[in-house]
């Protein structure tokens, strides 16, 4: 007999009341959700929509039907946005309908109404109507959320920016054409030492070390990743060459450098991509890769650098005042990228984060060190030093860009979101060059007064030569204690 008689009995009884309770209970939960449901249909210019698709700036009118409503309900219809970034992504007016105000449909009985949905700022949200009760704001009966993105719209700002970025590049590049030595880039296609370091470093050590860092900072979001790595896999960037000139660097190695690596960038780049980029973003359309753009890149490299060395060689005069002007250009077009640049895309940094900051800061400061390391191992001038550690470093953020809209065409507005990565990189990159550059002149200008310091002795000492050779042929005769007296008549 149990030891427990009649207790087990009890205990047995109640365990299966609690079963029986709980299982009612579910069955409950599951009936008053299903009663609660809202059931909507949106059309927008009388077609069916199952997603909202709306460009910044823009307006649509929204026409919404109310199915399978209880008989007499009353209260009010809410239209509620719901986002998880605290963005404000979307307008809506109304944002509440009274349920009087709504017109009942003679065939389906359902109620319809409508309401403005207005794009405000790029990405995504979810737009819910709720019945309410009309007086607490008590939830009767809600809907599925419907999702919404919004488009980013054409800025008058953003074509300002792009045309006086591709005047200022094209005017660097005619006077860098004045600066640059043919002879010296055909040495160094026939002795290619340096410029396979550099490329080595760039479509090697950078495609990999930009898929390391975006596997440990973004890998729960994979479309950051993607950003990153392709980033990271992009040639070399034209601001390579102007930081190159005004650090000190070798012009005609970092010429050599950036015009290689974007032709070879029509091998490589699909050859990464290919490789590694399903493995981050799955989805994405990667068959359609900008080769066009590459291409444009090389021609928007070779026809000034040409008109360039064209004046050289017609007008030697003209040409030494343009390389004296490359200087001030390329000072310019720095502050302007730095500046006008930033703001231009200064909506992209409600995107920010501490881990999109870091992203920016690693790979191009990891870059700047991997190829100034490689090439002082190669045991290389500091001249090249210079040239490939810039080379390295610097990314064509453009390039990247254009690739990821287009591999991410179908899932818009997330490629202008993920522009956030190109962004942070190019924004990060010219923090060590501008310490660099500024540390550069603050040694140059102490040299500078060190050197003046000593002409001025040098001119002192010579006045003193002087002086005493004057003196030494004048009457004087020196004493035994080498005290001079005068000699008398």
């Amino acid at each position: 007999m149990c030891p427990l008689y009649p207790v087990h009995l009890v205990l047995t009884y109640g365990a299966v009341v609690v079963c029986v309770w709980m299982a009612g209970l579910g069955t409950m939960v599951a009936a008053a959700s299903e009663v609660a449901a809202l059931k909507v249909r949106l059309l927008v210019n009388d077609t069916p929509a199952e997603m909202l698709d709306v460009q910044e700036g823009m307006e649509k009118q929204i026409t919404f039907y109310l199915d399978d409503l209880p008989p007499q309900v009353a209260g009010e219809i809410l239209i509620k946005d719901e986002n998880a970034d605290h963005l404000d992504h979307i307008g809506l007016a109304p944002d509440k309908l009274p349920m009087s105000s709504l017109v009942e449909e003679p065939e389906s009985g359902a109620k319809t109404g409508m309401f403005n949905l207005t794009g405000r700022f790029l990405g995504f949200t979810r737009v819910r109507l709720v019945l309410s009760d009309g007086t607490n704001d008590n939830e009767l009966m809600v809907s599925p959320p419907v999702p919404v993105k919004v488009q980013r719209g054409h800025r008058v700002l953003d074509k300002i920016f792009i045309h006086v970025v591709i005047a200022m590049v094209v005017i660097a590049y005619i006077n860098m054409g004045c600066a640059i030595d043919l002879h010296i880039i055909k040495e160094t296609l026939r002795r290619p030492i340096a410029p396979t370091i550099g490329l080595l470093s760039q479509y090697l050590f950078m495609p990999l070390v930009s898929y390391g860092i975006g596997y440990g900072l973004f890998h729960d979001t994979p479309e950051m990743w993607l950003g990153l790595f392709l980033t990271g896999c992009s040639p070399g960037g034209g601001g390579s060459n102007m930081w190159t000139y005004l650090l000190g660097g070798s012009l005609d190695l970092s010429v050599t450098m950036t015009f290689v690596s974007t032709v070879g960038a029509f091998a490589a780049l699909p050859l990464w991509v290919y490789a590694l980029a399903r493995t981050i973003f799955q989805d994405g359309h990667y068959s359609r890769l900008p080769y066009r753009n590459i291409a444009m890149l090389v021609v928007g490299l070779v026809v000034p650098l040409g008109i360039g060395l064209l004046i050289k060689w017609k007008s030697p005069r003209i040409a030494v005042v343009l390389k004296r002007l490359l200087k001030p250009i390329s000072i310019i077009f720095i502050i302007f990228i730095m500046t006008f640049g930033v703001y231009a895309n200064l909506y992209i940094f409600a995107f920010f984060s501490w881990k999109v900051a870091l992203s920016g800061i690693l790979l191009p400061w990891l870059g700047f060190m991997f190829g100034g390391a490689v090439a002082i191992l190669a045991r290389r001038p500091i001249e090249e030093i210079i040239a490939i550690s810039i080379e390295t470093g610097i990314q064509n953020t453009g390039l990247s860009i254009g690739i990821l809209k287009l591999a991410l065409k179908e899932y818009a507005p997330l490629g202008d979101i993920t522009m956030v990565i190109p962004v942070a990189v190019a924004t990060m990159t010219p923090i060590p060059l501008t310490v660099a550059y500024i540390t550069q002149r603050i040694k140059q200008c102490r040299q500078d007064k060190s050197s003046s310091f000593d002409d001025y002795v040098e001119d002192a000492d010579k006045g003193s030569a002087q002086l005493s050779t004057t003196d030494s042929s004048s009457p004087l005769n020196k004493t035994t204690n080498g005290h001079s007296k005068t000699l008398l008549p």
